[in-house]
């Protein structure tokens, strides 16, 4: 097993939270292409560019990257209990 506070979990516990990890990171995807759309839309329209929409951008990269490495890591703990 994986070394860390997974291997504490019950398997039951690791497909709730790989479930819960999948749907938090369809909202970020959804945030991030929003928030390109509404870019382009200014950008388009003449308004010119924004700087602010970039911060929206950064933030769900920076809160996307830990919440995928933390579902790979209940996937690769999820795959050796298949394994055992």
């Amino acid at each position: 097993m994986e070394k860390g506070n997974y291997a504490n979990l019950t398997t039951k516990q690791l497909l709730k939270r790989k479930k819960y990890a999948f749907i938090l990171l369809l909202i970020l995807i959804a945030a991030i292409v929003l928030d390109g759309l509404v870019l382009i839309y200014n950008l388009v329209i003449g308004n010119g560019f924004i700087n602010t929409l970039f911060v929206g951008i950064a933030i769900c990269v920076v809160i996307f990257i830990p919440i995928y490495m933390g579902k790979k890591k209940i996937e690769g703990e999820l795959k050796n209990r298949e394994g055992n």
